[in-house]
């Protein structure tokens, strides 16, 4: 019994208030994406490339709205902020099932990804607050990935029934369910019982490290979101319908609950950079069997089957990283900025290139921003490594003279 509390949270109601947050509210239209995606070419007659633009609006303002509070989290009133970006995320979704016209959708989406930006920091930077940030960090994936294995199904049903506003009514009545468990959420949260919070300074914004987990997050999440974008429209080219491909990314988040699972249980019990530098090559390697796979149904199917597992495997340490780097959760809400700039940018890239050289173009942007993503990524490690060495350290002088 002794055996399972010891991987147990510390605080659940810290872990689902940084999920709804951050997750249930702030990251939800990342799951919703390829069906956007879809029902944007659709219904409002536009190619991939324009889609992809169109998304590419709201994630750049979600960017946006989480970077410009990223330097508050250590004093600014957290539950408050997520709650209002809740509001004004729910209230935008609903009004743009009701519009048509471009220019006017596109300036309610920027409102609507400022709000989930602002939700999103908050759940980052409580990420920070905790005494074992990847045993949370875990969770919250775990969390995050059962709750895909809903959403999935219902976003698909929602598409089938009511096109692109279905879609929006479905991201408005979901993320409303999740600003219960925020009102959980403590405005300003204390550190000073955590003894290793206090072991090494906390890294500036402006540092190397912090700098390079920032670069690393954005790569990694345009790596992403180049092929995820157009995951449900190579799944029609090889063959699968709109029901058979939504029970196939429900199942595929059900396989996905190993990937955080394994951080909360593992933590750095592989070390610090065996984990990131792993799941890193695991992830590119199942966006490129599902963007290559446009031509055959099983490469495609265990490309979709892995991506969950293998990402939110990689989010949870890349989250942890950042929070063990800085406490405050200054660059943990920074990492969440940056993170939605690779899902602003990622499908505009891939939609680009998918107009100028098909998939097979893809993939080879795919691969480089894997490379990129390892070297930018080495900084950090180097650092996170030191702070585990001389936290360890004082432990275990703490424990010998205890």
């Amino acid at each position: 019994m002794e055996a399972i509390r010891k991987h147990l949270p510390e605080s659940w109601s810290l872990v689902l208030s940084a999920f709804a947050a951050a997750y249930g509210i702030g990251l939800l239209a990342l799951l919703a994406l390829p069906y956007m995606i879809s029902a944007v070419i659709s219904d409002l007659g536009l190619d991939e490339a324009q889609a992809g633009y169109l998304l590419s609006a709201e994630f750049m303002c979600m960017m946006l709205a989480s970077l410009l509070v990223a330097p508050l989290m250590g004093r600014a009133p957290r539950k408050t902020m997520a709650l209002l970006g809740a509001a004004i995320a729910v209230i935008g979704n609903l009004m743009s099932a009701h519009i048509t016209d471009i220019t006017s959708l596109t300036l309610m989406r920027c409102l609507v990804g400022a709000g989930c930006g602002l939700a999103f920091a908050c759940g980052n930077a409580t990420v920070s607050s905790a005494r074992d940030p990847d045993n949370v960090a875990g969770y919250m994936n775990l969390f995050f990935v059962a709750m895909m294995t809903v959403v999935m199904v219902t976003f698909a049903s929602a598409m089938a029934e009511g096109g692109l506003a279905g879609v929006y009514y479905a991201l408005a009545i979901t993320q409303a369910i999740m600003m219960l468990p925020v009102f959980l959420m403590k405005q300003k949260a204390s550190t000073e019982s955590h003894p290793h919070h206090h072991i090494g300074s906390n890294k500036k914004l402006m540092s190397g490290a912090a700098i390079a987990i920032m670069v690393a997050t954005f790569l990694f999440s345009t790596r992403d979101t180049m092929g995820w974008a157009f995951v449900e429209q190579v799944g029609v080219r090889v063959g699968y319908d709109g029901e058979t491909l939504g029970f196939l990314f429900s199942l595929q988040a059900l396989v996905g609950l190993v990937g955080p699972l394994a951080v909360a249980v593992i933590g750095k019990r592989l070390g610090v950079g065996t984990p990131v530098i792993l799941g890193i090559l695991l992830t590119g390697a199942s966006s490129l069997f599902y963007v290559l796979g446009e031509t055959s149904k099983l490469m495609y199917t265990i490309g979709v089957m892995a991506i969950a597992a293998t990402y939110f495997y990689t989010l949870a340490y890349l989250t942890s990283l950042a929070a063990f780097l800085d406490s405050e959760g200054r660059l943990a809400a920074a990492c969440g900025a940056f993170l939605t700039l690779g899902i602003a940018v990622g499908p505009s890239i891939s939609g680009t290139l998918i107009s100028w050289g098909g998939y097979t173009a893809t993939a080879w942007g795919i691969a480089i921003a894997v490379g990129l993503t390892l070297v930018a990524v080495m900084i950090p490690l180097a650092h996170a490594k030191e702070r585990h060495e001389a936290v360890t350290a004082a432990m275990a002088e703490v424990n010998a003279t205890s």
